[in-house]
């Protein structure tokens, strides 16, 4: 019964497919620009052992069409016309999305995807306004980039530059000379159209990839963070690209390839470009922070979400006019909205909107697949398809190997950035306008891009069971490698993959800030990696070791070492070689306590001492002790115990715990104004703040 039950997602899935590539067969083209002369379009041309097959399922949708035909009709006007668009769009959303979730490697992507196919113009075409859902659908995009630029910070976007501007360039130029030189040689291309094909084909979805990633916690993985970069660069490109295509095209009126046209056209873009991001981030630094906080203080929660939309359109609307992406406007300010007190809220207030309207983005995708056109050409498709993911994924870990990227971390952002993207759609289609490739050929190109988007889910699959099979059974891969931290800024690193060390990693993980760990234990690395995690093996006293996972230029380190030599070797050699660093390490006792603290350690806890406190405050507020009482002799108690550990020492102690202890007896979960209050961002007497005592970490540290 059980077998039964896992394989009806699979069985309700086939016949829904069936039923509608049977409807497709006898539909007639709805776009003229898609109407293919010199490609066969009939499915009978496909296989002769088919036909049989093929003439039974026809006759499933003249059925069908006899039933529609005994219903009644009644014509709607435009609003109405509306409604039922978007009534649509959420009943096939409803349906489809839950479904393919559960297939194994199932995604909400392929929900969307596959919804947008059923209803869309080459499918049941019961969506009137195609055109007007697709310009709306462009936001979901933009509102996804405002959301990775909340999550990201002006430092550490610059740290990656070495993988924006050197990994992500290297990929696009590697991967349209490769694929332009196919065009040009095998397909006979033109020049032009054959630099054009290969660029677009270059290009990734940046829409899809991202939420792949997010879905999977993969987005400050080693691959995540690679191919976030390269994404970027990308987005960078297609402005590029844009500006090339009319000027290469034969309907130019610059007579054709000239290098002063493109180099005036380039040098007028950069201009554009470097004006419009300098706008962007000089007001957003100036005014973002004092117009959050009086709109703050009037308490007006509609005016703070409206704020944040009218940030969301004018930035998205400046690059636009700027020649570049909307998605690069809005990532710009959600950057600078990153540095501001007021993420956490902006964020909330975006998340229903960027759900929706991402979902919406992937049904347009859906959209533009030609199901009729994929089965009269299915041999053609498939070749084309198998090339440009095996391809690109051998470029791409290629590439990534030469950026120093580990080979099993480039295979994964080969295999994410294989597939096409939405950007290819609006090249193609410029490319067309332009006399640069026929409609049939960016036709057949839509098909090839839009199925290989749909694969992406299954393909980070792919990587993350290869991550699983050949890295936890390889020692030499879990050791550090300096060039996969070398991106790491004001990071934190965990001393110790323990059950202690995983929880502080899994704190940071949610609030995506970048750590690194390190554990002498390779299973514990094995399991840090299979949930692709930076854990390496290696020696957490070692200079050398310390080196490469960037202790110069991290902020802080939480040792949670096994043993008290350990832990003593680990604080000794930061405070010698590191002292920047700052060190909050556990202590077994206070006697180890007081020892660390002579070796370096900026705040000690032991692992007896706090426990037994919070649980002998929880035993006295159940008897009703008043909560002064409670807290006077809990302090007592605790300074007698630590009056050998230095006065820094205490403060932090004291002051983290107190707030846990009012906590626990007043019953209530702290607000997010309550824990950005003293004293859980605990400041030192000499005025520095560690950025880990207590919980600073709700509003992330960069």
């Amino acid at each position: 019964m059980k077998s039964v039950q896992k394989q009806a997602p699979k069985l309700v899935v086939g016949i829904l497919l069936l039923g509608a590539g049977a409807f497709f067969l006898n539909r007639a083209e709805k776009s003229q620009l898609f109407q293919q002369q010199e490609i066969a379009t009939s499915i009978g041309k496909v296989t002769s052992t088919t036909k049989p097959i093929v003439r039974e399922i026809r006759q499933i949708p003249q059925r069908v069409k006899k039933l529609i035909e005994l219903l009644p009709h009644q014509e709607v006007n435009e609003e109405e016309a509306s409604l039922f668009d978007i009534l649509y769009l959420l009943l096939a959303s409803v349906i489809f999305v839950p479904l393919f979730q559960k297939i194994p490697g199932g995604s909400p992507v392929l929900g969307y995807l596959a919804a947008g196919v059923l209803i869309g113009p080459y499918g049941l075409s019961i969506i009137r306004n195609v055109h007007g859902t697709k310009a709306i659908a462009e936001f979901g995009v933009v509102f996804l980039l405002f959301n990775i630029g909340l999550e990201l910070s002006v430092e550490r976007l610059s740290s990656m530059k070495k993988y924006v501007f050197g990994l992500g360039s290297a990929q696009v130029l590697a991967t349209t000379a490769a694929v332009g030189v196919i065009a040009h040689r095998f397909a006979v291309l033109p020049g032009p159209a054959a630099i054009v094909v290969g660029s677009g084909l270059a290009l990734s979805s940046t829409a899809v990839v991202l939420q792949v990633l997010q879905e999977r916690g993969e987005s400050t993985s080693r691959h995540g963070r690679a191919t976030f970069s390269v994404l970027l660069f990308q987005d960078l490109a297609v402005v590029v690209l844009l500006i090339l295509i009319p000027l290469i095209s034969p309907n130019s009126s610059k007579g054709g390839v000239g290098f002063q046209a493109i180099a005036e056209a380039m040098g007028m873009a950069a201009v554009k470009a470097v004006a419009a991001i300098t706008a962007i981030i000089a007001g957003g630094r100036l005014l973002l922070r004092p117009i959050y906080k009086q709109i703050a203080e009037n308490q007006n929660a509609e005016i703070f979400s409206a704020n944040t939309l009218l940030v969301i359109f004018g930035t998205s609307l400046l690059t636009a006019r700027a020649g570049l992406s909307m998605a690069l406007g809005a990532f710009l300010a959600g950057l600078l909205l990153a540095e501001t007190e007021f993420s956490l809220q902006v964020e909330s207030d975006i998340a229903p909107y960027r759900g929706l309207l991402l979902g919406l983005f992937f049904m347009t995708v859906g959209m533009s697949i030609d199901p009729k056109l994929l089965l009269s050409n299915f041999p053609m498709i498939s070749m084309i398809l198998g090339l440009l993911i095996i391809g690109k994924t051998l470029l791409v870990t290629f590439v990534g190997r030469v950026f120093g990227v580990s080979t099993i971390a480039a295979i994964r952002v080969g295999l994410l950035l294989a597939p096409g993207g939405e950007f290819a759609f609006v090249a193609f289609g410029e490319a067309v306008n332009q006399g640069l490739l026929s409609p049939q050929l960016s036709s057949l190109l839509f098909l090839v891009v839009g199925i290989s988007m749909a694969l992406t889910p299954w393909l980070a699959a792919g990587g993350q069971f290869l991550a699983s099979k050949f890295e936890q059974h390889d020692v030499r891969s879990l050791l550090p490698v300096e060039s996969e931290t070398d991106d790491l800024h004001d990071h934190i690193i965990i001393l110790g993959f323990g059950r202690v060390g995983q929880i502080v990693a899994q704190l940071l993980s949610e609030r995506l800030i970048p750590f690194v760990a390190l554990d002498v234990r390779s299973d514990r690395v094995a399991v840090g990696r299979a949930l692709d995690l930076p854990v390496y093996f290696g020696d957490a006293g070692s200079r050398e070791v310390l080196h490469k996972v960037g202790a110069e230029r991290a902020c802080a380190a939480a040792i949670t070492l096994d043993t008290p030599g350990a832990n003593y070797r680990a604080v000794w050699a930061l405070n010698k070689y590191f002292p920047n660093v700052k060190t909050f390490v556990r202590a077994h006792d206070v006697d180890h306590g007081v020892n660390l603290e002579k070796a370096g350690a900026t705040a000690v806890v032991p692992e007896t001492l706090e426990p037994s406190l919070q649980l002998a405050a929880a035993v006295l507020a159940q008897a009703k002790l008043p909560m002064s009482e409670i807290q006077e002799s809990i302090n007592e108690f605790r300074n007698r115990h630590l009056s050998e550990l230095t006065e820094v020492c205490n403060y932090v102690i004291i002051q983290w715990s107190a707030k846990l202890i009012d906590d626990i007896c007043n019953r209530k979960p702290l607000t997010n104004e309550e824990i950005r209050n003293e004293p859980w961002q605990t400041k030192f007497p000499n005025g520095s703040n560690p950025r880990v005592a207590g919980v600073e970490s709700v509003d992330g540290l960069n």
